[in-house]
Order: structure tokens, then C-alpha cells, then sequence
């Protein structure tokens, strides 16, 4: 799709779109990136079920042939809703997550999307990079998650409005 160097970094980072092949590296993103206390992390088995529907889409982020982040999202109409985005920790707050983001609303506007809809907990510091593209709270759903000690979370409901 795109190489692109961050700011943060001396080896570019290259967005594309990824397949079922890419499956295993995915999964080792998604273990390391999402904390177990949560259970938000997805399995080999849901990861597989959704690539393999046609309206769902993988963007990897590869930085010196690595994988170091992604995205899952599908298409509904002219809706899309980004399902999964994860960022190995190493690599966090270095501006990959920012680029696939990018990307992923890049690629929905250019299968005219419309609108985009995320959901995630309510102290997911990810919410500022949200913030840049332009989603805004939808939607609450009290005591949606469970955290470490039994603790409940809300989850936060996203839209972001596209325009060309």
C-alpha cells in the first residue's frame, strides 16, 4: 500500500494489505499488545473466522520485513467498523498505530465509506488517537468489560464521519 518513515523511526514503515498468510505474525502482535487482564485479545480461531469473510480487511504494519501492528476491519454497506487495531508494545507510541489508522480510513473512503464505528474501553489511552481523525463518542454501555480484580469498565461506542 504505502512506505512511509515516521517521525519516530529510522527504518520506514510500510502499510499493506494483509491475508490469511500473514495469520501467525498477526497473532504474536495480538498476544503481546493486548493485556490478558482485559480478555480483549482475539484467538487464532476468531482472527481466521473473520479474514476469511469477504467484507473483512487486514492492513499489517511492516517495519524491516517485521510485522508490528494491524488493523481488522469490515465493510457493511457503506459502513465500516474497525474490529481490531494492536501495535506490538516495543513499537507503541512511535507512531504505527497513527499510520495504520490512516490507512485503514485512506482505504474505506476510497470503497466509499461513509462512516466508521469502533468500540473500546473507557480508559484505553488509544482514545487520543482517535480524537485525531475525527471520531467522537456515540455510545456507553455501562459496565461492559471486566478488568483485573473483577473491576467493570464501560465501553465507548466511536463514529468518525468520512468526506472524499
Amino acid at each position: 500500500m504505502a512506505s512511509r518513515r515516521s517521525s519516530w523511526d529510522i527504518a520506514p514503515i510500510d502499510i499493506q494489505f494483509g491475508d490469511l498468510n500473514h495469520l501467525n505474525d498477526v497473532m504474536k502482535v495480538m498476544e503481546s499488545a493486548f493485556p490478558k487482564a482485559y480478555g480483549e485479545a482475539w484467538n487464532y480461531h476468531q482472527c481466521r473466522s473473520m479474514l476469511v469473510m469477504p467484507s473483512a480487511k487486514l492492513l499489517i504494519a511492516l517495519q524491516q520485513d517485521i510485522i508490528c501492528g494491524f488493523v481488522i476491519s469490515r465493510q457493511a454497506a457503506d459502513e465500516e467498523e474497525l474490529l481490531m487495531i494492536a501495535v506490538s508494545p516495543e513499537r507503541q507510541c512511535r507512531g504505527v498505530g497513527y499510520l495504520l489508522l490512516e490507512h485503514m480510513l485512506q482505504a474505506a473512503r476510497n470503497h466509499c465509506v461513509s462512516a466508521v464505528f469502533l468500540e473500546m474501553r473507557t480508559d484505553n489511552p488509544a482514545k487520543n488517537l482517535y480524537s485525531k481523525f475525527g471520531f467522537h463518542q456515540i455510545g456507553l454501555r455501562k459496565d461492559y468489560y471486566t478488568g483485573p480484580n473483577m473491576e467493570k469498565f464501560d465501553a465507548v461506542t466511536y463514529k468518525a464521519i468520512l468526506t472524499n
